[in-house]
């Protein structure tokens, strides 16, 4: 019956927002941490990572069952088809706010210990998965190419700090591990940001039907003149 399948997708779509807006406090736990020196704070990220992991394939598992038992068409199944994407994507985060937590209690040890500029790096990398989250609370694309643009921000400052991190290893030999560990971590917000432009992408596919691809700072559609690995099948 409708309704019973009207419930279903409701109940997997709280789901998946309860996973990705875990995902987003783990993130901002994981910086806070680092720009607080707060060992306990890190160390609550690295255990959060168990929990992220378990609602992926809790979600994943959710979805194969919806796709077995109901007939699902159009918007429905392409977001249940996304969300499996999407857990994938907020797994992925996650791992990286844990690596960025392990980094934080090594580099504890350290003074002193300069994160200014990965710090900023931090906060626009925050408030584009936040932003990410949102339109996928919404489905509704307004905002994406927005989203696109701040990831070329993000690229630019990112460059900028390992330029200056990589000057320091040469530079600096005595100060070699912790420069390269503060270079990994902005390496890894980095990967974050990229990571909400794909959230993005998903979200425009679930509500539009088409692929669209953040290249630089712009949301473009993606289109080929023919199939890779189904344009040849008869």
């Amino acid at each position: 019956m409708k309704w019973i399948v009207d419930e279903k997708m409701e109940l997997f779509r709280k789901a998946l927002m309860k996973m990705g807006w875990y995902t987003e406090k783990m993130f901002l736990n994981a910086i806070e941490a680092l720009e607080n020196k707060d060992s306990k704070l890190a160390k609550q990220v690295i255990e959060d990572d168990n929990v992220l992991d378990g609602m992926e394939i809790e979600l994943r598992e959710e979805a194969a069952v919806m796709m077995g038992i109901h007939t699902l068409i159009g918007s429905r199944l392409r977001f249940v088809v996304g969300s499996i994407q999407l857990a994938n994507i907020f797994e992925r985060i996650g791992d990286n706010a844990r690596r960025i937590s392990q980094i934080t209690i090594t580099l504890l040890r350290e003074q002193p210990l300069n994160t200014s500029g990965i710090l900023k790096l931090g906060k626009l990398t925050s408030n584009m998965l936040k932003e990410s989250i949102r339109l996928l609370a919404d489905l509704q694309p307004e905002g994406a190419f927005v989203i696109c643009s701040k990831d070329a921000e993000v690229d630019e400052l990112y460059q900028e700090i390992r330029s200056e991190l990589l000057n320091s290893i040469r530079n600096k030999p005595d100060q070699i591990e912790k420069n390269m560990l503060l270079a990994e971590i902005a390496q890894r917000i980095e990967e974050i940001a990229d990571l909400s432009t794909n959230v993005v992408e998903t979200v425009l596919y679930i509500v539009t039907s088409e692929a669209y691809k953040c290249f630089r700072d712009e949301m473009k559609l993606f289109k080929q003149s023919e199939g890779v690995l189904f344009g040849n099948i008869d």
